[in-house]
C-alpha cells in the first residue's frame, strides 16, 4: 500500500512551504502564529498557539511537540530550538546552537570574517560604559531569536531584563544569500537578494524583517566566497542563508541562517523551481540543478499601524491572510505581498499599488 509521508513544519512562516509540501504529495503539518485561512488548503493540519503576547519560537516548539510521534520528519523555518526534537526526524541541520547563538557565531567567525564589533553583556551599565568610550553607535538584540524581532538602537533609555548582545551598528545596503549545502561540504550558491529591514512605510519598528527583492542587482562575488566557507566551517546541508551588511566596498556578515531562510517565496518566484524539493534533496547529497532566474520577486511584508480589521479582498498576491473577524494588533503583520515581472521597477510597483490596497481595507471597528 502507497503511504503518503507526513512532515511536520515548525516555524512562523510556513505557508510557502506548506503549499510547495503539498504539491509534492505530502501529508502536511504545520505552526503558525496565526490562524491563516489561505494555508488551510495547503496543510492536513494547522497548529496555531492559543495565546500570543508576542513572537516567542518557543511557544510554536510547545504546540509542535504534541504532533512528532505522528509525523515521518520535521523541517524548520525559524531559528527554533531543535534540541528538542528527535534528530533522526529532521531534515536539515541537526544541531544549530553554535550558529543561532549570537555570541557563539561571532566568537567563531570574527578572526576570518568582517563582522560588526560583538559583546555579550548582562547589563545596560556595562553596555553605556563601553558606548561611551566609543565614537561607534551600537545596536542592542537578543542572543537567540530571527527576523529582527527586539533588535534596537541603543541608547541611555533601553531596557534589557536578560543577558543580551551589544553590537556595533554598521550602516549599508542589507542583503542575504540563499544557497544550497551538501553532506560532503559540497555547496551551490541560489542567488543574493536585497532584505527589506524595519520600512516605517510598512509600519515596522527598527530592524523587523518586512521582506525582499530577489535577484540582488549588481551583488559582488565576495557574497558567494564567503557563503561556501561558512557553509563548510559548519558543515550545513539543506537550504540555508546568511544575512549580510554591504558598506562601501566592504562586506560584514550579520548572522547565518542554518534553515530555509525568508527569500523561499521570492526564490520560487523568480526562479519557478520548488526550492523544498531541493532542500529534501540537498540534504540526501543529491545535487539540484537550479534553473536561471526568469523574473525579479519582490516580498513585502506590511504591519499594522493600529489596532484593525482589515477586509482584504481574493489576491493572488497577496498571502498569510487571517479571517476578516481576526484583530491584528499594533505591530502585527497583515499579510504578505509577492509581486514578480521581468522588470524590477515593474515588480515594485506592483507592490507598492497592493500594500496601500491592504491599508486602505482597514477597519479599526468592527
Amino acid at each position: 500500500m502507497y503511504i503518503i509521508t507526513k512532515i511536520l513544519v515548525v516555524g512562523s512562516n510556513t505557508l510557502t512551504i506548506s503549499k510547495s509540501l503539498k504539491n509534492l504529495g505530502y501529508t502536511v503539518y504545520a505552526t503558525s502564529f496565526f490562524k491563516l485561512i489561505d494555508q488551510l488548503d495547503y496543510v492536513d493540519k494547522l497548529i496555531v498557539p492559543e495565546d500570543i503576547d508576542d513572537f516567542n519560537l518557543n511557544a510554536l516548539v510547545d504546540v509542535a511537540l504534541d504532533y512528532v510521534n505522528e509525523v515521518d520528519f520535521i523541517i524548520c523555518t525559524s531559528d527554533v530550538d531543535l534540541s528538542r526534537f528527535p534528530k533522526s526526524k529532521i531534515i536539515g541541520n541537526k544541531d544549530t546552537n553554535a550558529i543561532n547563538d549570537k555570541f557563539k557565531l561571532y566568537k567563531k567567525l570574527y578572526k576570518n570574517f568582517l563582522l560588526p564589533t560583538t559583546y555579550k553583556l548582562k547589563s545596560i551599565d556595562e553596555a553605556l560604559e563601553i558606548a561611551d568610550a566609543s565614537d561607534k553607535k551600537f545596536i542592542v538584540k537578543p542572543i537567540n531569536g530571527s527576523g529582527g524581532v527586539n533588535i534596537n538602537y541603543f541608547n541611555e533609555d533601553s531596557y534589557i531584563d536578560d543577558t543580551f548582545i551589544l553590537q556595533e551598528y554598521i550602516e549599508g545596503r542589507s542583503v542575504s544569500s540563499t544557497f544550497l549545502s551538501y553532506p560532503k561540504d559540497d555547496m551551490d550558491m541560489i542567488t543574493t537578494s536585497d532584505q527589506v529591514i524595519g520600512s516605517k512605510r510598512l509600519g515596522a519598528s527598527s530592524f523587523l524583517y518586512c521582506g525582499n527583492i530577489t535577484p540582488l542587482v549588481n551583488y559582488t562575488n565576495k557574497i558567494n566566497n564567503i557563503s561556501s566557507k561558512i557553509s563548510r566551517m559548519y558543515h550545513l546541508v539543506g537550504c540555508n542563508g546568511i544575512d549580510f551588511v554591504l558598506h562601501d566596498n566592504n562586506v560584514y556578515v550579520l548572522e547565518v541562517n542554518p534553515r530555509i531562510p525568508g527569500t523561499i517565496d521570492t526564490i520560487q518566484e523568480s526562479y519557478d523551481f520548488n526550492l523544498i524539493k531541493a532542500h529534501i534533496d540537498s540534504c540526501s547529497n543529491h545535487h539540484v540543478n537550479i534553473p536561471k532566474v526568469k523574473q525579479f520577486a519582490v516580498k513585502l511584508i506590511p504591519y499594522s499601524f493600529n489596532d484593525a480589521y482589515y477586509i482584504l479582498s481574493n489576491n493572488n498576491n497577496v498571502q498569510c491572510i487571517s479571517d476578516d473577524n481576526s484583530l491584528i494588533k499594533k505591530g502585527y503583520p497583515i499579510c504578505t505581498i509577492i509581486t514578480s515581472d521581468r522588470i524590477l521597477e515593474n515588480a515594485m510597483m506592483k507592490a507598492e499599488i497592493i500594500q496601500r490596497q491592504v491599508y486602505n481595507s482597514m477597519k479599526t471597528h468592527k
